[in-house]
């Protein structure tokens, strides 16, 4: 009865140590874990997280010893548990009379059913299976709990499932079954060994201390006690120290060898082995064993050697062999080693014979496909017939209003003209409308053919008075060069040029209205991929001739990003190119990425480069972010490269921020976006970088192997809430699917596709993914014509030249969240993301500063969507709460929209003085969404500098108002920032309930200052122009 007792007092409390661990800490960190799956790099070479970071310039052993705080750090959670398990499961045994079955194999079924629920990694697992064999278990069932923990748990096999292949999830958990139902049982000892007499101070726990009728509940709770602790003494003594050790020999491992040194090696026996070696011997967290073989599949390791690691990686380790050794024989540790050794090998080959029966076979399909009489009927599609360029600018003449002159001052002069009368429209503050219905006809076609990074992350948009009527008119990139459409009205859009001669053909991706020969007229800035950089001078002021001129951009496959602002003060607006390779398939940095500054003295050009990593850039920002007077720089870079910051000085010099500088605190991982603004209107500039945040994680909403994410996509074109035709989304979905760079997964077939020109689109861009994943530049010739588009793109990834450059000052990155950094009066900057609760987006594209509903603060609008995932999450706006915090309101304001989007422009394209949105989608037509604000004041402030650069880029205002002008707002003219987007040169002020204006202060380009003391009425727009 006492051995009863205390068994029941012992069991009840392992089912709460455990039921605690499983959902306070496990299971919690597996799902985080999961989430943060998709990283190449990691802050530490043994775990995802370094909780203690090693000094710059430190030593090899220095190194090496943070990496060991860092591995216990990450394990002490798993190994607690596993310590106060194994004594448990040792002493519980000793409970119950043993049972010694010679049923091997389904001893080892027991085993698995025992530890898959676990969820501990291969290191904490192993004392609870001496635990367990000491007090009495069979060795195959030890030894199937310690194989089964860390490689069959739900997490992880969701995790294997979702970010591998199939087939290499599948050979990964036949292998698991395998060593664990059948190897396992025919290398265990038939008969139970009698364990040698223990010579440890402490003696093991017997049930047979007291009379079972002698001890009460609380007498059995404290003899319970004592045999535990003297069983968690005994497992402690003889495991923590061989953990210890471990970690150090784990440490000393990662830094002496580095699994991506065998990118681009052969497959071959050497090199398996040496990688199944290695593999088996690391003792890696849970699940940070597959994060680690993702990267390595990521940074282009063959899958012949990812799928060895996927196996090897978390099945065995270093101390697992110790713990075998300590608890069985040398020889058994030394027996599993070799099978787990050996098996990752097999499994390497066996994936690499796979691989290269299946390319055979997918070469032949291509050949066929490609020379099919349908395919070959659909070579050529007939092209649009190229008009010229005089029939496609046809201007639409307008009536231009004067303002009148309210106010002179010196040698500025003041128009005003009143905002047009408010929508009445009752309801949502927005209303969604497709561009078509306003005139705005241009159309992202994603097809097969460009789903390509950079080509599939949608064209660039800009808004500005092109034509000086008054109304704000709108460019488009396209892929035959650009469209502009002129402002009817504030009622409707029409295209008024297009297809110039020069551009027919040429793939554009990023656009803006700029005046780069200070005219006063905008002109239109152009880049294209491969065919370099473009300035189309605005007609209207030269009788309509058409001028194309090209503007450096130092020789780069695609300048994605650029700002502009007059840097050497000339009075002509430069440029700052932010380059871009082939994005997601060569990561690393390459030269031909590196980013320039282009000087612009009235059209001659020249570029000098910036200091710091090339990156692949997505922003590119000029703003004075610590209010010195000079502009600053801001480059934001994807995958995982640092992004720059320059503070500006005089005579166009740049000093970058270093991370010991101290002056930006944190960057993101991915950026998309930066912009600049004061969300608390303290005149002091905060930055907002936009990320790819996924709320669930990168590589659980790329999931294209397993059925959850399809299925989500799938209801997502049935729902009816997006502008695709639902044969046209679902046939998306299945691209996403097939072309999907990161994961290609050799059982999906092109013929799946219904439209023959699509399969063959997609064979001949599936023939890039083939050839850049096998290194092989032999295959892109077999693009044949009129794919010259693909065959280029194919042969520049093998035209890449790469650079290793340190990052050793570089600014510390986050990944999954967007960020929010507050400036500081000190011109430092705070990281206010969580607080002020903006830090939660989706894929994540243009996000920028604007207050939405005139209620004095600004807010945030951040679009969302990506096509190579199957996620259609909605766009995210951020409601300014009084310059506090923010919460997401898109539902309430009408502006939520599950359609995939990259750009957006603000405009009063009505002129009532609230600002419209017109935003791309990457794969239709573009959106209007109209804002019905009747409430809040407003004014709207142009600037004309007929002493610097006229639409005055680089130029300040700060508004003064309300009770002894304590209120006060500030907006800078900015031409950069956000992603693919560009906003008219003008300032936007809500005003709430305030009507008037007591003051408005310019900081000029030239840095000279301007204060107007008058009685500014609301619902205006001035023109202040300066003389």
């Amino acid at each position: 009865m006492t051995a009863n007792r205390k068994f029941i007092i012992l069991l009840i409390f392992l089912i709460g140590v455990t039921s605690s661990f499983w959902l306070v800490s496990r299971y919690p960190a597996l799902d985080n874990k999961a989430a943060l799956s998709g990283s190449e790099n990691f802050e530490d070479p043994l775990t995802h997280e370094a909780h203690f970071h090693a000094p710059r310039k430190a030593s090899f052993l220095t190194k090496v010893a943070y990496t060991t705080l860092n591995w216990y750090e990450t394990n002490w959670r798993g190994m607690a548990f596993g310590l106060i398990l194994a004594a448990g499961f040792f002493t519980l045994l000793k409970y119950i009379p043993r049972q010694s079955s010679d049923r091997r194999f389904r001893n080892s079924f027991m085993g698995m059913f025992v530890g898959t629920p676990l969820g501990v990694c291969v290191n904490c697992v192993a004392p609870i299976a001496k635990g367990m064999y000491e007090g009495g278990s069979r060795m195959e069932t030890a030894l199937a709990v310690m194989f089964s923990s860390p490689t069959l748990n739900i997490v992880v096999l969701t995790m294997l499932f979702s970010i591998f292949p199939f087939y290499m999830a599948v050979m990964k958990l036949l292998a698991t079954f395998i060593l664990i139902l059948i190897i396992v049982p025919l290398i265990s000892e038939k008969t139970r060994a009698i364990p040698e007499k223990q010579t440890f101070e402490f003696e093991s726990p017997t049930s047979c201390q007291h009379n079972s009728n002698q001890l009460s509940w609380p007498l059995a709770f404290q003899s319970a006690s004592l045999d535990y602790w003297k069983s968690f003494l005994y497992i402690f003594a003889r495991t923590v120290p061989l953990m210890l050790l471990a970690g150090v020999f784990g440490s000393l491992a990662s830094h002496l060898w580095s699994f991506d040194k065998l990118i681009g090696v052969p497959v071959n026996l050497l090199n398996l082995s040496l990688l199944s070696f290695m593999g088996t011997l690391m003792p890696l967290p849970i699940a940070f064993d597959l994060m680690l073989a993702q990267a390595m599949l990521m940074s282009g390791l063959s899958p012949a050697f990812v799928t060895t690691l996927v196996f090897t990686f978390g099945t065995f380790s270093i101390y697992s062999a110790l713990i075998i050794y300590r608890t069985f024989s040398l020889f058994l540790a030394v027996k599993l080693f070799m099978i787990v050794f050996v098996v990752g090998i097999g499994l390497g080959y066996t994936s690499n014979i796979f691989l290269e029966y299946r390319h055979i076979n997918w070469l032949a399909k291509y050949d066929t496909i490609i020379d099919s009489p349908e395919t070959r009927s659909n070579a050529h599609p007939p092209k649009e017939k190229l008009q010229g360029s005089v029939n496609n600018y046809s201007p639409v003449p307008m009536t231009r209003y004067a303002a009148p002159i309210i106010l002179t001052q010196r040698n500025l002069e003041i128009h005003a003209l009143a905002h047009a009368p408010r929508n009445k429209d009752t309801g949502k503050p927005f209303t969604q409308r497709i561009a078509t219905e306003l005139g705005i006809t241009y159309s992202n076609s994603l097809t097969p053919k460009i789903f390509l990074d950079p080509l599939f992350f949608g064209r660039g948009i800009a808004s500005g008075d092109f034509n000086l009527d008054g109304w704000p008119d709108i460019a488009v990139a396209t892929n035959n060069g650009f469209e502009i459409y002129q402002n009817m009205n504030g009622t409707r859009f029409k295209k008024i040029f297009s297809d110039i001669e020069a551009l027919n053909g040429k793939q554009a991706i990023n656009i803006a209205l700029v005046d780069l020969n200070n005219d006063g007229w905008l002109d239109i800035f152009l880049t294209t991929f491969n065919d370099g950089n473009f300035v189309v001078l605005n007609p209207l002021p030269i009788e309509g001739q058409i001028s194309v001129l090209p503007i450096p951009n130092g020789n780069a496959l695609l300048t994605n990003a650029s700002a502009f602002a007059d840097l050497n003060l000339d009075g002509f607006p430069d440029i700052v190119n932010g380059n871009y390779y082939l994005g997601v398939l060569t990561r690393t940095p390459v030269k031909q990425a590196v980013n320039q500054w282009v000087l612009n003295h009235n059209l001659e050009f020249k570029s000098q480069s910036l200091e710091g990593i090339p990156g692949q850039t997505h922003s590119v920002l000029a703003s004075d972010i610590n209010a010195d007077g000079y502009l600053d720089l801001m480059i934001g870079n994807d995958y995982r490269v640092a992004d720059t910051y320059y503070l500006g000085k005089s005579n166009v010099e740049f000093n970058k921020i270093r991370q010991q500088d101290g002056v930006i605190p944190l960057t993101t991982q991915n950026t998309m976006s930066i912009d600049t603004g004061d969300f608390n209107n303290d005149l002091i500039p905060d930055i907002y970088l936009a990320n790819i945040g996924m709320s669930r994680g990168l590589d659980v909403v790329s999931n294209i192997f397993g059925s959850t994410m399809q299925n989500v996509g799938l209801e997502f074109c049935d729902s009816g809430t997006t502008l695709l035709d639902h044969n046209i989304c679902r046939d998306l979905n299945q691209l996403t699917t097939l072309l999907n760079p990161e994961k290609q997964d050799i059982t999906e077939h092109c013929t799946r596709l219904k439209n023959a020109q699509w399969i063959k689109e997609c064979m001949v861009t599936r023939m890039i993914l083939v050839a850049t994943s096998r290194k092989s530049p032999s295959l892109c010739n077999k693009i044949l014509d009129p794919f010259t588009l693909n065959r280029t793109y194919c042969q520049k990834f093998f035209q890449a030249k790469h650079l290793k450059i340190s990052t050793e000052n570089e600014i510390p990155m986050q990944t999954q969240f967007n960020l929010l950094l507050s400036g500081q009066t000190n011109q430092t900057f705070k990281n206010v993301s969580e607080q002020t609760k903006v830090s939660t987006a989706e894929w994540s594209w243009n996000a920028r500063f604007a207050d939405l509903d005139n209620d004095e603060w600004q807010d945030l609008y951040v679009v969302n969507g990506v096509p190579i995932t199957q996620e259609f999450a909605s766009n995210n706006f951020f409601h300014n709460q009084n310059g506090k915090s923010f919460i997401q309101a898109q539902g309430e304001f009408g502006l939520d929209d599950y359609d995939h989007s990259s750009s957006y422009t603000y405009i009063d394209m009505d002129r009532d003085g609230d600002l419209d949105i017109i935003a791309n989608t990457l794969y239709g037509p573009f959106k209007v969404y109209t804002n019905n604000n009747t409430e809040g004041n407003s004014v709207t402030i142009k600037l004309i500098d007929e002493k610097g650069n006229r639409f005055c880029l680089g130029c300040t205002l700060i508004v003064h108002y309300g009770s002894e002008d304590k209120r006060q707002q500030m907006r800078e003219i900015k031409m950069g920032g956000g992603f693919h987007s560009y906003d008219a040169p003008i300032a936007h002020f809500g005003l709430g309930l305030y009507e008037t204006i007591q003051q408005i202060e310019i900081i000029w380009s030239n840095g000279k200052v301007s204060t107007i003391q008058h009685e500014f009425l609301a619902n205006h727009e001035y023109t202040i122009h300066r003389h």
